[in-house]
């Protein structure tokens, strides 16, 4: 790691600007035993949603910024440690949302193909945020949003959570409301510690040695092959549709 990250990660803990946290179960798993780098594009998952309706830049920027307060694996990056990496989440970040216009009569195939283009995006897991978000503008009241996140912090059903949160603080945005979402019941980060500290070694060594016991012998259903034989595909796209514009002042 450079001189500079690390001085600034150092002054971001001694202000408490940041914490540090041990790697999730999930993300042990990511990091010690996936085949797949962890930095390798098939660790991306991405999620295209239709928008229908008139929204303003400004508001779908001030609604992420409330899904980012919200959700701290949004402002989560993993540092290498002494002895193996570790969280970094930050206590406030900047949403990261881009926009860009596109001919009005692009196909799906041409929107596939710049969906591509961001999901094949490389992230660097050290310096937050492992997401991005851009949206295509077809027209003022046509755009498609895609929604790139990585393994790391993120799962298939995590998306329709992301989904849900953007819709309630676009309402809450068009509405004038200044409070910001309700905070979550249980934080990814609450989460982690009391599975580490439920899986302690008079939890896991029965079930390990049932499971030796049980596979002791058993022929394998697959072999690792050699690194120069693996290829590694990218995670399939995931297609929603939202209707946009105002939002009713009562609901």
């Amino acid at each position: 790691m450079a001189d500079d990250k690390r001085a600034r990660f150092k002054q971001w803990l001694a202000n408490g600007e940041a914490c540090l946290h041990p790697l999730t179960f999930p993300q042990r798993e990511l990091w010690e035993t996936s085949l797949a780098p962890p930095a390798h594009v098939s660790n991306h998952i991405c999620c295209v949603i239709n928008v229908r309706g008139l929204i303003s830049p400004e508001d779908c920027v001030a609604s992420m910024q409330r899904v980012v307060n919200r959700q701290e694996v949004l402002r989560l990056s993993v540092l290498p440690g002494k002895n193996g990496p570790v969280q970094l989440i930050r206590t406030q970040r900047e949403p990261v949302m881009r926009f860009r216009d596109i001919p009005s009569n692009s196909s799906a195939q041409a929107i596939e193909e710049l969906a591509l283009g961001i999901f094949y995006e490389p992230f660097d897991l050290v310096q937050c945020p492992l997401y991005r978000v851009e949206v295509l503008r077809r027209a003022p009241d046509d755009q498609v949003m895609v929604f790139t996140i990585h393994h790391a912090i993120a799962d298939g059903w995590t998306l329709g959570v992301f989904v849900q949160d953007l819709c309630a603080a676009y309402v809450q945005q068009r509405n004038g409301a200044s409070n910001g979402l309700a905070p979550v019941p249980t934080s990814y980060s609450a989460w982690g510690t009391a599975e580490r500290a439920f899986w302690q070694p008079a939890e896991l060594e029965p079930r390990i040695a049932f499971w030796k016991s049980r596979l002791t012998g058993i022929r394998r259903l697959w072999s690792v092959p050699d690194e120069a034989e693996v290829v590694f595909l990218p995670r399939r796209l995931v297609s929603q549709r939202c209707r946009g514009g105002p939002a009713p002042k009562t609901l």
